[in-house]
């Protein structure tokens, strides 16, 4: 019996060591597990915190990038629109100065006028102005400040401002009859259109500035502003606009008026404005024209510039004359503006009020001078030929 009590006492004492030993690993295993668990639980926290971190500068790099990207896109916006602010305005105004827009644009109006000075009093001419056509600057000119009547050059400011104020110049137009019988009294010059003629809007450019028709510039006119005096209170704006202050219009055939005066300065202003404009421009450098078929002229007919159809070529010293027009009224004497090329640049003269019982071709071949003079001025030879 006390055997037996004895082996259970030891059964019992060998189950409480098992019991405890293995409590103890297994509380160790519980311990490490538990312990694993805290560890992968802080690397995870950890990973998530570092995750989390790079996301963070990711994101702030993006939105450094996207601020970046949203400010240039604006200063371009404001480049952008500072130049066509710019060339507008330098269209509407005298363009006596280049600004920001030349600069930028890189165009020949950025360089300086060549520094030189043209003496013009050797002209027959008693008014002159020559200017660099891209900056405006005088570079000679004789009486160029005083008032003057400017006869057909008008039609360099009447063809332009109907130019910017008719939207289709491909339209089909029919002459009106009203103008005429005023036209034949004073024995105005024409280009040969009919009254009740049809014909196209562009066709009437060329018919003004060419054979200097003002019944194409009374019909532009009509087809511009309504009416000729709609027409004439549109010039008038413009040459407020470009700053002219010794210039009115009360007309846009350049038939005489007391009231009606420009100077040549100012007159090579409304050139050089007018040849910005690339219809105008391309009609004014223009030696003849073909007009096309109509219902009076089923063969069409041509028509010439009154200055290239007199001189036998166009060559001056270092250069060549590009386009002209010429006036003539016996108030206003011979009056003619031109644009030429010498060297690299363009030019304009304009010179107005010759009148003599000789009544030559004195205006034509004053362009000739003026334009020798300034080639021999810039340090080209005499490669000019005179008139015919």
């Amino acid at each position: 019996m006390q055997k037996n009590q004895d082996e259970y006492s030891g059964h019992s004492s060998r189950r409480e060591n098992r019991a405890s030993s293995y409590g103890s690993r297994y509380e160790e295993k519980n311990r490490n597990s538990a312990s694993g668990k805290k560890s992968a639980a802080r690397k995870k926290r950890s990973g998530r915190k570092k995750s989390g971190s790079r996301r963070s500068h990711m994101n702030r790099d993006k939105k450094i990038v996207l601020l970046f990207l949203a400010v240039f896109a604006v200063l371009i916006i404001i480049l952008f629109a500072g130049i066509f602010v710019l060339r507008k305005d330098g269209q509407d105004r005298s363009y006596g100065s280049q600004g920001i827009f030349s600069f930028l644009s890189g165009s020949q109006s950025a360089d300086a006028a060549p520094d030189v000075t043209v003496d013009l009093d050797s002209l027959y001419s008693p008014y002159a102005a020559l200017i660099d056509e891209s900056t405006g600057t005088v570079l000679g000119d004789k009486r160029s400040d005083e008032v003057i009547y400017p006869a057909s050059m008008t039609k360099i400011l009447s063809v332009w401002v109907a130019i910017e104020n008719i939207s289709n110049l491909d339209a089909e137009v029919t002459m009106a009859y009203d103008f005429y019988d005023e036209l034949y009294a004073q024995s105005a010059s024409q280009a040969g259109f009919e009254p009740g003629e049809t014909t196209v809007i562009r066709e009437l450019l060329y018919g003004a500035l060419l054979p200097s028709g003002a019944e194409c510039c009374m019909q532009l006119a009509i087809e511009a502003a309504g009416s000729e005096d709609g027409l004439v209170e549109l010039m008038n704006q413009k040459a407020e606009k470009l700053g002219l202050e010794q210039s009115h219009f009360t007309n846009c055939t350049g038939l005489h008026d007391d009231d009606q005066y420009t100077t040549t300065y100012e007159m090579a202003l409304i050139l050089r404005a007018a040849l910005e404009n690339e219809t105008f421009r391309e009609v004014f450098t223009t030696h003849y024209h073909v007009m096309s078929a109509t219902d009076v002229h089923p063969d069409g007919f041509t028509v010439w510039s009154t200055f290239f159809k007199n001189v036998e070529d166009e060559i001056v010293t270092g250069g060549e004359i590009l386009g002209a027009k010429t006036g003539y009224t016996q108030e206003a004497g011979l009056c003619l503006a031109t644009m030429a090329q010498v060297g690299d640049r363009e030019y304009i003269l304009v010179t107005a009020g010759w009148s003599s019982e000789d009544i030559g071709s004195y205006h034509i071949l004053d362009a000739f001078t003026g334009y020798d003079l300034l080639g021999e001025a810039l340090g080209f030879g005499n490669e000019s030929e005179g008139i015919g």
